[in-house]
């Protein structure tokens, strides 16, 4: 495989009060549809970063064809969570996706048009409002990300290299499960 993808699912869901990996929808949870639209896309190996509620999440998702990381320090915020990951995958990739377990409205469509523009070396999703993840990076910002710190995401390097950033319209990306009223998404 030419590119991974890492799913970051480690976080304890404080705002929302139970673990939004597990929150019904579709044929399964959260997660699991988050899951399943990375493996239809055939781009490459799944990497799920867990860390809280790991145990639970593993019981009730859906995680063939995964490879499993459970971060030790997830309470360390998301950027942690990619370092982690960045760290975890093959070496001799060409590039990786990273995505978040909680964005309903991910398809794998949209992850293969992250991969037709890769030619910048950074592709971010556009949103109706704002932009964010899922989000493409060449192993030329490896190491740069394997060194992020904070709860910011990959930010940094974002911002760091935005003359070069491309994207790809993902209007309804920036709905993602945070909080009791975002439940209504999932319905």
């Amino acid at each position: 495989m030419r590119f991974s993808i890492l799913i970051i699912a480690a976080g304890s869901s404080s705002r929302l009060g139970q673990p939004k990996q597990l929150l019904p929808y579709k044929d399964g949870n959260l997660l699991s549809h988050s899951i399943a639209a990375c493996r239809e896309s055939e781009i490459g190996n799944i990497h799920l970063i867990l860390g809280a509620n790991h145990k639970a999440i593993l019981q009730k998702t859906d995680i063939s064809n995964c490879q499993i990381h459970i971060n030790p320090n997830w309470q360390n915020g998301m950027s942690n969570s990619i370092a982690f990951g960045i760290k975890q995958i093959e070496k001799n990739i060409e590039g990786v996706i990273i995505t978040m377990a909680d964005q309903p409205f991910l398809e794998k469509e949209h992850l293969k048009q992250l991969i037709q523009k890769k030619s910048s070396g950074i592709v971010l999703s556009k949103y109706k409002e704002g932009k964010g993840p899922p989000t493409y990076f060449s192993k030329d910002y490896f190491e740069e990300l394997s060194n992020l710190s904070g709860d910011d995401g990959a930010k940094a390097v974002i911002k760091k290299h935005k003359s070069i950033v491309q994207f790809v319209p993902f209007p309804k990306g920036n709905i993602d499960i945070d909080r009791k009223e975002d439940l209504k998404f999932l319905k």
